[in-house]
């Protein structure tokens, strides 16, 4: 318990933290920094971890159930008239008070195992709910992983643009100078321009995306949005065809590390535990009690001596104590007992589909995720050739439109298409690199860039 009280008080202290610190930073955040920000701060997250805290408080409940329970009374009452003497048993016709004490204790011996069963859910639901966290955490990992790799991407689609006006506006230079010269028409100069003016259009846009990719990931790590915020650039190797395996083989490994799978098999022995709770409903329950009063009264002053008997005196001369054992069987509970039984029952089918639907959702997020990988390789395969052309045309029509061999517009149709291919490489390296950290992720590897 006091565990749970520092984890809890360092909670609230967390959440109380003002996020001033957090736009002192300068240097650009790393991916593990980012992470573990997320995992500290998510509220899905937290909320989980709290409802844990709930099961373990549960858990220590029903074990503190199998210890006797004991409780103490005292009432004062004010008699007048004709009423019998606590002490003397006898009428007496006064006016006088009373004190009452007692003290009782109880022990459940046997209720069908329920006590015992109740324990081994309980404790099944703390098992449980670590793995909900974990889960939890899983899918933190996965948002930061997307986001962060978003925020890398529109960092090289913004490269790429600004490497593009750059290129255009030197070419509108030297566009310039051959208008200057005659050997090219006035047109050319225009077109280069207009183009150029896209490009710059190209920047904003591209720079509008990579702001927009900051604030989900900021946001996602729950800190304020900060215009300051940059996150460190890993240099990643040309991607390679990393597959292994089939995707069966990636599923059956993933049944035995995923949280969801333990988590949902666990909760199918609870719910065969709660059947077998419901059953010993029909067993006969003994207990054992224990009892001690005493009494005082302020009419024995009168009624039985003139001495007055002294407060401790009279109490410690009624003192009874009393014992009792009781057996409960039960007979006929308006089919309750039975009712609760089917309930319990059917909750444990829907608990083993449920498993099995976990299960299922695992191995099409598997078979999907492999497929992905796979196309995504091709994809980026076909595009690196695509753009490896591209790069070699459009360096040759460049060197002839230096010169005025080619037109204006063959050079741009080039040009763009030496672009967009960069473009489509871009794209298709960062989706086969989540791609490819999806699927390690399933199998038990931990994400790094």
């Amino acid at each position: 318990m006091n565990d749970m009280r520092k984890s809890l008080i360092f909670f609230h202290l967390f959440l109380l933290l003002p996020g001033f610190f957090l736009q002192a930073q300068q240097q650009p955040w790393t991916f593990q920094q980012c992470l573990d920000t997320a995992i500290r701060r998510n509220i899905t997250l937290n909320q989980t971890r709290l409802a844990n805290e709930t099961n373990k408080i549960t858990l220590s409940q029903s074990k503190a159930a199998r210890m006797p329970n004991l409780s103490a009374n005292t009432s004062e009452g004010l008699n007048f008239g004709k009423n019998i003497s606590n002490t003397t048993n006898q009428y007496v016709v006064e006016t006088y008070s009373s004190t009452n004490f007692g003290l009782s204790a109880s022990l459940n011996l046997f209720n069908g195992l329920q006590a015992t069963r109740t324990i081994q859910k309980n404790n099944l639901a703390v098992q449980a709910g670590d793995y909900d966290i974990k889960q939890s955490e899983n899918d933190v990992i996965l948002n930061i992983t997307t986001a962060y790799l978003q925020v890398l991407l529109q960092y090289e689609v913004l490269d790429a643009a600004n490497n593009q006006a750059s290129a255009d506006s030197s070419q509108v230079e030297r566009t310039r100078k051959l208008v200057d010269a005659g050997k090219v028409p006035e047109l050319n100069l225009y077109q280069m321009q207009a183009q150029y003016a896209t490009d710059k259009l190209s920047v904003v846009n591209a720079l509008s995306q990579l702001d927009l990719a900051k604030v989900t990931l900021q946001q996602l790590m729950e800190i304020p949005v900060m215009d300051t915020f940059e996150i460190t650039k890993p240099q990643f190797p040309d991607p390679e065809n990393l597959i292994s395996g089939t995707s069966d083989q990636i599923y059956q490994k993933a049944l035995s590390i995923r949280p969801e799978i333990a988590s949902a098999s666990i909760r199918t022995n609870s719910a065969l535990l709660g059947v077998k709770i419901n059953e010993g409903a029909r067993w006969p329950r003994l207990s054992l009690g224990g009892s001690a009063s005493t009494n005082y009264a302020a009419s024995s002053n009168s009624s039985r001596n003139t001495n007055h008997d002294p407060f401790f005196q009279q109490t410690w001369d009624n003192l009874g104590e009393g014992l009792s054992l009781g057996l409960s069987i039960p007979i006929y509970s308006n089919r309750q007992i039975k009712s609760s039984i089917e309930k319990a029952k059917i909750t444990e089918l829907d608990a083993r589909l449920s498993e099995q639907n976990t299960k299922n959702q695992l191995r099409k997020v598997i078979e999907q995720s492999f497929t992905d990988q796979k196309n995504a390789f091709r994809k980026y395969d076909a595009t690196k050739q695509q753009y490896t052309s591209a790069e070699v045309s459009y360096k040759s029509i460049e060197k002839k439109y230096n010169v005025g061999m080619v037109s204006a517009i063959d050079y741009l149709v080039e040009k763009n298409n030496y672009y967009q291919s960069l473009s489509n490489l871009i794209q298709a390296k960062f989706d086969y690199i989540f791609k490819s950290k999806i699927l390690d992720f399933y199998q038990g590897k931990a994400i790094q860039l």
